[in-house]
């Protein structure tokens, strides 16, 4: 009798995976460049972005009077001593109640500059991670199973996957959504301080 011979699969495999090592061989040398491209890209622009706020915060709005207050004679002869006081007084509130302006607004223009920078570097952040998990993704890298989860009050996320440059490009896309939306408050509230609507001093102010 003859033995039968065993029909065993075809060998695909091995091609396939040679194939694939080829394609990765070539693509190495762009997946190591695009690396070395965004890292110093975010490192410029971060620096880049860093020295601008730091001098629109130096340089804030101000509020100059002295020539103006200067122009109001208190020491008139015609004037009575209380009323010389008082105008001494208005004068030096005058001048409080500007330098709070300024400082106020100063505050809120510091803040808005700030909350810009930070939409600015996390979008940025958010778009290498997109780009750098697009090359990964295109390059085939796989590496052990990862598993990435979330749960908050819009529901719950599940995501395993092989594949980093997946996990990478999720975790860009959250951190670019999540920098555009929200927005952290900026707004000023003008209120005198030192002087009310009529131009005399405030309560606070008063004499104690």
């Amino acid at each position: 009798m003859s033995t039968p011979l065993a029909v065993g699969p075809k060998p695909t495999a091995a091609p396939a995976r040679m194939s694939r090592a080829a394609w990765q061989l070539k693509l190495l040398p762009v997946m190591i460049g695009m690396l070395g491209v965004v890292t110093a890209a975010f490192l410029v622009f971060s620096l880049i972005q860093t020295d601008r706020v730091r001098e629109q915060i130096s340089a804030g709005p101000t509020l100059d009077l002295t020539r103006d207050l200067a122009a109001l004679d208190c020491a008139s002869p015609s004037a009575t001593l209380p009323q010389q006081q008082a105008c001494v007084r208005w004068k030096v509130l005058a001048e409080l109640e500007a330098h709070t302006i300024a400082s106020r607004y100063h505050q809120a223009n510091a803040a808005l500059v700030v909350r810009a920078w930070i939409k600015y570097l996390g979008f940025l952040t958010g778009m290498i991670f997109g780009i750098v998990g697009a090359v990964f993704m295109l390059g085939r890298l796989t590496e052990a199973s990862s598993h990435l989860a979330a749960e908050g009050s819009l529901g719950k996320l599940s995501l395993e996957t092989v594949s980093p440059g997946l996990v990478l490009a999720l975790l860009g896309t959250i951190l670019m959504v999540t920098t555009v939306l929200i927005n952290p408050p900026t707004g000023v509230t003008d209120a005198p301080v030192y002087l009310d609507g009529s131009g005399a001093s405030s309560d606070s102010a008063a004499p104690r």
